[in-house]
């Protein structure tokens, strides 16, 4: 980029040199990025869907951080919970018990439904108490997943997210929600996603590590 300062005998010309900043000269590091890491794409009945550390980059230290992209989502049956359990480094089982979680929505008709535990045998996401879809038709569900702090011994890893949910024609409900593990001691190398009862229909779930 060239300069010049006009002024007598002070003027000044000259060019400055060009910037050339790319992946190659920060060691392709994409700072701030969200990468992706696996996508399983829900066409037909399916029990569950499941990320863990068998795929590089997910869950197995390479990421403080994860983000998991549902959309499209939809039960076989009618007014379905969409719950998240957390996978055992040790031995690759999923966790049944010593969960705490929090799941709230509000609806079309300003009704509030809210589902909390200290106990429970997994972490509620979209859906709360109330439910999602009506077993016949479809309808708009999709959410947003945080994972953090998983395969990190002595911090308890954390989910926390937000989505939306209809079931019937007319009716559509906002969620939020979080949970935890609580055994602090035990790293945790997945996450399985299924509805309380029944199968997945469809959906389309991504997850991404955020580069740091």
């Amino acid at each position: 980029m060239a300069i010049t300062r006009l002024g007598g005998a002070n003027a000044i010309t000259g060019t400055l040199p060009a910037a050339n900043i790319n992946a190659t000269s920060l060691g392709n590091v994409d700072v701030g990025s969200w990468i992706k890491l696996a996508e399983t794409n829900v066409t037909s009945s399916t029990a569950s869907v499941e990320f863990t550390d068998a795929t590089t980059g997910v869950f197995d230290g390479t990421y403080r951080s994860h983000i998991i992209l549902v959309n499209r989502l939809n039960p076989t049956t009618a007014n379905r919970v969409l719950l998240l359990t957390m996978r055992n480094a040790a031995d690759g089982s999923y966790f049944s018990s010593s969960y705490a979680t929090v799941s709230r929505s509000i609806d079309s008709s300003g009704n509030i439904v809210t589902l909390n535990t200290t106990s429970g045998a997994e972490v509620t996401t979209l859906g709360s108490d109330a439910g999602m879809g009506d077993g016949s038709g479809e309808y708009g569900t999709s959410c947003i997943i945080y994972c953090n702090d998983f395969f990190d011994s002595g911090m308890p890893p954390s989910v926390f997210g937000f989505g939306t949910f209809s079931k019937q024609s007319g009716y559509n409900a906002i969620n939020q929600f979080s949970g935890t593990y609580r055994d602090t001691s035990t790293q945790i190398d997945g996450v399985k996603l299924a509805f309380n009862s029944g199968s997945i229909d469809q959906g389309n779930f991504r997850i991404y590590g955020v580069a740091e």
